[in-house]
């Protein structure tokens, strides 16, 4: 069955009732397509079943409220952050597409302040919702269509098999905090490619959190091509919620620009990170406002426990090949136990270092978490507070004999071959003489 909704309305008037009676019909004959014409939609919580696909018009925009309230028909299961709503929910459902060229305007000015504080941010509301979450469904297609200015992590699909990205677009304000444009959270067979995703929190990012039983579990066999990514935080991420495994990763032919930290691969919560292939990726990483993780480093592995009484998974089997462009840091590997991250490989890699006047540079970042009274703590304990001997962050510390282009330390078989690194001539100040610096 297709079904088309009426033009839209004014942004002002909420037709929540509406699209949900027309999403319900189309679902009691039986599925289909439930089309969204040209024009605006003011919405709460929509609640989507089997076998249905919800496609937008050129023109079509769903705009969503800014009562959290409006969202209770789509709590979830899953907390990210103190998030427990959704706009576009579902929970065990199969065969659910989003399509066409319209878009969602997630409407984060209204969860946001007006203005930026001293840190660069915008302070949020403490409940916030999500844009798109589906918990433990099947066959998942988005396809084409752009989201803007969510208020919370826009895209996180949790504990779903089958899940096909293209072609879609998150475009969110870079200054509102935990607004990651797509978080694959437990997630197996993940196809994403051809699309764009911006944000001032993390753009991609694979993790396993902790969760309820029935959407427990590791994240498998991703696959991420022809995607260009921004991020004030890290553009591609695996971690830092490492609950369970996370396996067999592919991300090729992608590009990450105007960012902080490129990629960055972090384990904190006993859960292995195994078999995670990079090839032919473009970066451009400078520094962000210090509460971002991050110095500009366009890679990052760290593997460092965040509750003393669980050691972290280790990380191993990791290659790096063909990749290149230019950073105000450098690459970073941190163990805390030796030998906890393992067989490395950075192969054709093309490395420019430019120097800035930030004060930033010159140190790294293994946030988090770090701050000792509190370790297990929220990102306000792990990220914003000072180290008052250091005078920065908790977890940022300068280089030992200042900056390399490639430091390792804690790694076995670490392997590096083919490495072009261009470095300013003569070095500035509180950088190291040699480039690669392992330890």
């Amino acid at each position: 069955m297709t079904l088309t909704l009426p033009k839209g309305h004014p942004a002002s008037s909420p037709v929540t009732g509406i699209i949900q009676q027309a999403i319900d019909e189309v679902n009691n004959a039986g599925g289909g397509t439930l089309v969204l014409p040209p024009g605006q939609y003011l919405t709460g919580a929509l609640v989507l079943p089997s076998n249905f696909c919800l496609h937008f018009e050129p023109g079509a925009e769903l705009v969503a409220s800014s009562q959290y309230e409006d969202y209770l028909p789509g709590e979830t299961l899953s907390v990210a952050e103190q998030s427990n709503r959704a706009l576009i929910y579902a929970r065990n459902q199969h065969n659910i597409s989003l399509t066409g060229q319209g878009r969602i305007d997630g409407n984060a000015t209204a969860w946001f302040s007006a203005t930026k504080d001293a840190l660069g941010y915008r302070m949020p509301a403490q409940e916030r919702p999500r844009i798109i979450v589906f918990e433990g469904c099947n066959n998942v297609r988005l396809q084409s269509v752009r989201i803007h200015d969510a208020p919370m992590w826009t895209v996180h699909l949790v504990a779903c098999e089958q899940v096909f990205i293209s072609q879609v677009v998150v475009d969110n304000d870079m200054t509102m905090a935990n607004t990651d444009a797509l978080d694959i959270d437990s997630c197996r067979y993940v196809h994403i490619s051809d699309s764009h995703f911006s944000a001032a929190d993390d753009g991609i990012c694979l993790k396993t959190t902790r969760k309820p039983a029935p959407l427990a579990g590791p994240t498998q066999h991703v696959t991420i091509s022809g995607c260009t990514l921004r991020s004030a935080s890290s553009a591609f991420k695996i971690g830092t919620e490492t609950v369970d495994d996370i396996e067999d990763i592919v991300m090729t032919g992608c590009t990450i620009y105007d960012s902080n930290r490129g990629i960055g691969i972090i384990s904190r919560d006993g859960g292995a990170l195994r078999r995670l292939r990079f090839s032919d990726i473009t970066f451009n990483c400078h520094h962000a406002n210090p509460c971002h993780w991050g110095r500009a480093d366009p890679v990052f592995i760290s593997c460092r426990a965040r509750d003393p009484k669980v050691p972290p998974g280790p990380i191993s089997q990791v290659s790096f090949n063909g990749i290149s462009g230019t950073a105000e840091g450098a690459i970073n590997l941190h163990s805390e136990q030796p030998e906890d991250i393992a067989w490395v490989r950075l192969s054709q890699v093309q490395l420019r270092q430019v120097a800035c006047n930030d004060p930033q540079q010159g140190s790294y970042d293994i946030r988090p978490p770090c701050n000792p009274e509190r370790p297990t703590g929220t990102g306000l304990d792990n990220a914003f507070l000072i180290n008052p001997a250091s005078g920065e962050p908790w977890g940022v510390e300068r280089y030992p004999g200042g900056m390399p282009a490639i430091y390792a330390t804690g790694v076995l078989h670490l392997a590096l071959d083919n490495l072009s690194i261009e470095r300013p001539h003569p070095l500035p100040a509180g950088w190291h003489p040699q480039a690669v610096i392992q330890s």
